[in-house]
């Protein structure tokens, strides 16, 4: 199941060039689209969202508490525009969804176990994914699939995508 996570943002007037002011004060433009709703602009603490960002909370569900409003938003994040040169976020686009509906989401590989071939044989893993897509439903998103190397007896053993065990949905 995927793990949702709250985030508290505003509506916002401010668009265009002005949105420099608002990255100065440390609050963030978003925009929420998608569902056949109009494109809604929103700001977001930079704060909170280094926050999700660090505790790896910005691959699940987030749900967005607009001020003002009583529904909130499900959405999954889906670009975040950063400077070219620092690096630091400038925009971020969130994805309305259901919780039912399917989507393709890229889920990171964590390699678990210890490889005969690596510590037998003197091998040396490597590792040529670091994600995989999948496509589920938005509510059966999980954090990451694990990737039992144990089975890697000889140096020149391989694992496939078809080797990684998936989840039941």
């Amino acid at each position: 199941m995927a793990k949702q996570t709250a985030l508290a943002v505003s509506p916002r007037e401010l668009t265009g060039k002005a949105t420099k002011r608002l990255r100065a004060q440390g609050i963030l433009p978003a925009t929420i689209f998608g569902q056949g709703t109009p494109s809604q602009t929103i700001q977001v603490s930079a704060r909170d969202f280094e926050q999700l960002r660090t505790g790896h909370h910005t691959s699940g569900v987030i749900v967005l508490n607009i001020a003002g409003t009583q529904q909130p938003q499900m959405t999954l994040v889906r670009h975040v525009q950063r400077d070219p040169v620092t690096e630091k976020i400038l925009h971020i686009d969130f994805l309305r969804i259901d919780l039912k509906e399917r989507v393709t989401a890229r889920l990171p590989l964590h390699f678990e176990g210890a490889a005969p071939g690596v510590r037998v044989e003197g091998g040396v893993l490597l590792h040529l994914l670091e994600a995989l897509e999948v496509e589920c439903a938005v509510g059966d998103i999980i954090p990451f699939l694990a990737v039992d190397i144990s089975a890697l007896e000889k140096i020149d053993a391989l694992l496939h995508a078809k080797d990684i065990k998936l989840p039941p949905n």
